[in-house]
C-alpha cells in the first residue's frame, strides 16, 4: 500500500510498503507510486497524477496546485509548464519572454567577459617603448598611488618610481619610471578600462536591440 501525507494541498511524504501508516496519511492507488514525486498531486479529493491536468492553481510565488485554494490563479497550462507574472497575473512565458531571458544571461556574459579583459593587463609606451602593465585590482590602486605621488608638490625633480611591467621579450621586473613617464603609464591604464567598458556598452546595446535569439548568440566578446 501506498500512503501520502498532505500538507497545505502538497504532497510532503510518500509512504510505502508493509508499515503503520500515520493517522493522517492518505491512501492511493498503488500504480501511481511508481511516477516521480513531482507527478504526484492532492487535487482536494485524491492523490492523482498531475500529468493528467490542463488546469492549474498557482500562488503567488508560482508554485502549482491542483486544487482551488485563497489566493490562487486559475492557469491553464501543463504541470510541467514554465510561467511568467506579470501585471495580470501569472500567464504560459512566450517567445518574447525567452528571447528577454537570453538577452539578459548574453549581456552577463559579456559582463563578465569585460571584467576579466580590465584586469587583464594593457600596453604602454610609457618607457619609450611598449611594455606590459598588469591591471588586477591591487595594480590599479598601486598605479593610482604612484600617480598620486608623481603629483604632489615639493617633489624632487629627480623623482622617479619602480613600477612592475613586463618588456617585449616578457620578461617582468620593477622599472623606475619619472613622473612624467608613471602618469602616461596610468593615463594608458585608465584609457585601458575606458576601452572596456565602452566596448561592453556598444555590445549591450547589439543585444538590446537584436531581434532574435540567433543575433543574441552572434554577438560576442572577440578581442
Amino acid at each position: 500500500m501506498s500512503y501520502a501525507i498532505v500538507e497545505n494541498d502538497l504532497i510532503t511524504r510518500i509512504l510505502s510498503g508493509d508499515l503503520v501508516a500515520p493517522k493522517d496519511a492518505i491512501a492511493f492507488d498503488a500504480a501511481l507510486s511508481s511516477l516521480p514525486a513531482d507527478r504526484l498531486g492532492w487535487d482536494g479529493e485524491a492523490v492523482i497524477d498531475v500529468a493528467t491536468l490542463d488546469v492549474f492553481f498557482v500562488d503567488d510565488d508560482g508554485r502549482k496546485y491542483a486544487a482551488a485554494g485563497d489566493g490562487r490563479q486559475e492557469v491553464e497550462c501543463s504541470y510541467d509548464a514554465e510561467l511568467v507574472k506579470d501585471a495580470d497575473g501569472w500567464r504560459l512565458i512566450n517567445a518574447a519572454d525567452e528571447l528577454a531571458a537570453l538577452k539578459a544571461s548574453r549581456i552577463a556574459v559579456l559582463t563578465a567577459a569585460c571584467a576579466e579583459a580590465i584586469v587583464s593587463g594593457y600596453a604602454s609606451a610609457a618607457l619609450g617603448s611598449e611594455h606590459q602593465y598588469p591591471s588586477k585590482v591591487t595594480d590599479q590602486i598601486n598605479m593610482m598611488g604612484s600617480v598620486t605621488d608623481s603629483l604632489l608638490p615639493g617633489q624632487p625633480v629627480e623623482w622617479s618610481t619602480p613600477f612592475w611591467c613586463a618588456d617585449e621579450a616578457g620578461v617582468w621586473a620593477f622599472r623606475a619610471h619619472t613622473a612624467e613617464q608613471i602618469q602616461t603609464a596610468g593615463a594608458d591604464g585608465k584609457l585601458h578600462v575606458l576601452t572596456c567598458q565602452t566596448k561592453l556598452g556598444q555590445l549591450s546595446a547589439q543585444v538590446v536591440a537584436a531581434a532574435s535569439a540567433e543575433a543574441v548568440a552572434a554577438i560576442g566578446w572577440e578581442e
